[in-house]
């Protein structure tokens, strides 16, 4: 999936792709941090009664 993205935003031109990763995931971070993306910022949702934070990452495609 995450192959299929890359190539997906290559084929459209994209300047970056950006997710979100809840701040709970420290493996997913990690995962995405070691592949070249980087935090821009914070996104607060809510999931039943609780307030979730995502961190909001993007990997540039043409730095």
């Amino acid at each position: 999936l995450y192959e299929k993205a890359l190539e997906t935003a290559a084929a459209k031109k994209a300047d970056y792709i950006w997710l979100g990763v809840w701040e709970e995931n420290p493996r997913a971070i990690q995962f995405y941090k070691k592949n070249g993306f980087v935090e821009f910022s914070q996104h607060i949702f809510r999931f039943g009664n609780e307030e979730q934070t995502d961190i909001m990452m993007k990997l540039e495609l043409h730095p």
